[in-house]
């Protein structure tokens, strides 16, 4: 090989070695932009009034002075639309924000009520925002006064309210932590209405604003999240209770792990049973030329608080048990969806999907009027195959134990 070879075969070699190198097309300097964690949203004098917290950098350290200054800050701004609001904020803060790390977005009633379209389009256009967090709607509140409020738990407010809603959602059926996307999916797909899960502030907001609400072990003020909202297209159209909302839950297979008190069935008392396993399985059918559906639940549980006078040893007594259970989840089933099929008329559980999904061709014809179908024609039937098994360390009261 001679001179000008070697040279051109070197030269090939670099030039294969530089287009396995990446680099990077933009970038952003830690010191110049702040890491926004958590958003609000509510409508304001016409405007939307936008708030976002962000963390102070200087406060993250494992040395930082204690009490000195809140590790996160709040920046809050009004305008005509919600990117104009955002870039506003420049004007009261010395870093640009950087979107790509929030954990949840918070908007209030009134938006809710208006229509939830404008805030997803700006959130799924922006290119920094990565769809992976939560949303809700402040019951009674502004989004504004959530996201300024001291929290007890984590240093940084907005984890507190992501870690919050994740944990209840798998431990209390009631709240449902709707990630954007799939609150997207719902508003854009035929055949199921979207929902959001409320948090509403309790106690005194203005002393839940100042560090002191976490210098006692009381809290002056602290959140909650509270029932789930329903949506008709891309507006609220009313609450569901904490019993309707946990029905939601069973029927949509949201349920990882719930509590529930059921009546015993020689007394006035209750027994509590943990459910640890359940799946509802919808069946879409035409019945002389209407629609149909039945839910089959079947979920496994233990006893976990028992009051009851009757014997557990007892297998009759324990089958009594079981099927009150039954029962009482059946009623709760039933209720919720009574609820929501005649005074909302949004199909949140997706009944719609099930049949577009067995039904394709018929489904063209019921589409346009579904929510009129769903509210006044379609038969829900529910069966509840639920099991108990366990109950506990002990069989019965504390009070019956030799």
């Amino acid at each position: 090989m001679n001179r000008g070879q070697r040279i051109i075969l070197a030269l090939t070699a670099c030039m294969m070695m530089l287009m396995c190198l990446t680099g990077c097309w933009n970038r952003r300097e830690l010191n110049a932009i702040s890491v926004v964690l958590a958003m609000g949203i509510d409508w304001v004098d016409d405007q939307y009034q936008l708030t976002v917290q962000v963390s102070d950098p200087s406060q993250m350290s494992m040395n930082r002075s204690v009490g000195q200054r809140s590790p996160s800050i709040v920046f809050t701004e009004k305008a005509p639309t919600i990117f104009e609001a955002l870039r506003k904020i420049t004007t009261k803060a010395s870093r640009r924000m950087y979107l790509s790390h929030m954990r949840i977005v918070i908007i209030n009633e009134e938006i809710a009520n208006r229509g939830i379209r404008m805030p997803l389009d700006f959130l799924f256009r922006d290119h920094e925002v990565r769809p992976d967090f939560y949303m809700a709607v402040a019951k009674g509140c502004d989004a504004k006064d959530v996201l300024a409020m001291v929290t007890p738990m984590e240093v940084l407010p907005a984890m507190d309210l992501y870690k919050s809603l994740s944990v209840s959602e798998h431990a209390w059926a009631p709240t449902s932590a709707v990630n954007v996307v799939d609150l997207m999916q719902m508003v854009t797909k035929d055949g199921v209405e979207p929902v959001l899960t409320g948090i509403t502030l309790i106690g005194n907001r203005e002393k839940g604003m100042k560090i002191d609400n976490v210098k006692q072990p009381r809290a002056y003020s602290e959140y909650k999240y509270t029932g789930i909202g329903v949506l008709l297209d891309d507006r609220i159209v009313g609450w569901l209770n904490e019993q309707d909302s946990k029905g939601y839950s069973y029927i949509t297979n949201n349920v990882d792990s719930t509590v529930g008190h059921v009546k015993c069935p020689d007394s006035k008392e209750n027994f509590v049973i943990e459910v640890y396993s359940s799946h509802a399985d919808i069946t879409p059918s035409i019945r002389n030329g209407k629609p149909k559906i039945t839910v089959v639940l079947r979920s496994e549980a233990n006893i976990g608080e028992y009051q009851c006078k009757a014997d557990l040893a007892d297998e009759k007594v324990f089958s009594q048990l079981q099927e009150q259970a039954r029962m009482e989840q059946k009623m709760t089933l039933e209720n919720g969806i009574k609820q929501v099929q005649h005074k909302y008329g949004s199909d949140i559980y997706g009944f719609g999907e099930a049949f577009h999904r067995k039904y394709p061709k018929l489904w063209q014809s019921w589409k346009k009027r579904w929510p009129e179908i769903f509210k006044n024609e379609l038969e829900v039937d529910v069966i509840v195959k639920s099991e108990l098994h366990k109950t506990g360390k002990i069989l019965n009261s504390i009070a019956k134990q030799p």
